[in-house]
């Protein structure tokens, strides 16, 4: 596998990933020029975007991690907590003061094991992403 770091990843390749791990496509979203990315990490096995992990951040005191996915084919193999480490620390490295992740409910145990610990979230999908 090879990983990639902060190069341009094509919005098709997000889109199909996307797809695989069962969301939305959003290949219109992805392919926007106003879309920035703080920091990602995009993961091939040869041609194929198999794994991915973004950040926005204000590059000081605040990052989200967004966007950790992972071929379905390629789960239960330690690439999306490879991606969770490298991610993590890197924000350390930059000295980010807090690092935030949105999950589902089941996911509770895969980010405790990195100390994320859980506050009050709330969060709103103004439209379905697939236009």
């Amino acid at each position: 596998m090879i990983y990639k770091y902060n190069e341009p990843v094509s919005a098709k390749a997000l889109s199909d990933l996307r797809e695989a791990v069962g969301w939305n496509r959003m290949e219109k979203e992805y392919a926007n020029p106003l879309l920035t990315s703080y920091y990602h990490i995009a993961v091939y096995e040869k041609e194929e975007l198999v794994g991915y992990i973004d950040c926005v951040s204000n590059g000081v005191t605040d990052a989200y991690i967004q966007d950790l996915m992972v071929h379905p084919d390629y789960q239960g193999k330690g690439v999306g907590t490879d991606l969770m480490n490298k991610m993590i620390q890197y924000l350390k490295e930059k000295r980010i003061y807090i690092i935030s992740v949105v999950f589902e409910e089941c996911l509770k145990p895969f980010y405790d094991k990195f100390g994320f610990y859980n506050m009050l979230c709330g969060q709103m999908e103004t439209y379905n992403g697939d236009s």
